[in-house]
């Protein structure tokens, strides 16, 4: 059980910092196309939102399967497979919590005034000024509550983890899984207890998301 949830955590977390970071470079390099380019771009990355999961794990699987363009080569070369590992629940989770960090970001970083980054130019600024005296100081909140509610839908993942990662104790099983494993097999208070967990996280990521909110609201009266 400890297990369970320690699993969990860590594809929460190195799927957070993959998906954050994704986000803010789709960000940045769509910048350089035309409007409908990055019209095409959103839909894409935003399209994981609108599908089952269990089609983005069925997509997901034939990209990073061992019969996958992705995943062919990394098995054949390297000798590793993301199907069936914890490597395949962190690819699910990054998948489907790409749409919601990536438009909190977006949606935070749009919010500021054209102005700075034309002052900016002129004053000779380059991307990674603009980024750190301008992007990140002014559209922090934004980020940040992006990147909570990310983390929050990838701990609650299930359809594509469990087409892609399986259902592997002491392996793959998140939290998820291991609740509908315990259902399955009767054993109602391993499940009632995995429950609790999942509402006290789930409390915890509303609280933060919440206050994040709440202090970027204040700001702008």
């Amino acid at each position: 059980m400890f297990f369970v949830i320690k699993n969990s955590l860590i594809i929460a977390f190195f799927g957070i910092i993959i998906t954050t970071f994704l986000s803010l470079s789709i960000i940045f390099i769509s910048g350089y196309f035309p409007k409908k380019i990055r019209n095409i771009i959103d839909i894409v990355v935003t399209l994981p939102l609108f599908i089952p999961p269990s089609v983005s794990g069925y997509f997901i699987l034939s990209v990073f399967g061992v019969q996958g363009v992705i995943g062919k080569p990394f098995y054949d070369y390297f000798g590793i497979r993301f199907t069936f590992t914890v490597y395949g629940a962190v690819i699910a989770g990054v998948i489907v919590s790409l749409p919601i960090v990536y438009q909190s970001i977006k949606l935070a970083i749009s919010s500021i005034d054209r102005e700075y980054f034309e002052e900016a130019e002129l004053l000779g600024a380059n991307n990674y000024h603009f980024f750190v005296d301008i992007v990140f100081p002014m559209s922090k909140r934004g980020i940040f509550a992006g990147i909570v509610l990310g983390a929050g839908r990838i701990l609650g993942e299930f359809g594509a983890t469990l087409m892609v990662a399986g259902n592997i104790p002491n392996k793959t099983q998140t939290l998820p899984i291991a609740i509908y494993s315990a259902v399955e097999n009767g054993e109602d208070k391993e499940a009632m207890f995995l429950v609790l967990i999942v509402l006290w996280i789930s409390i915890v990521i509303m609280f933060v998301y919440n206050f994040l909110k709440k202090r970027g609201d204040e700001r702008d009266v």
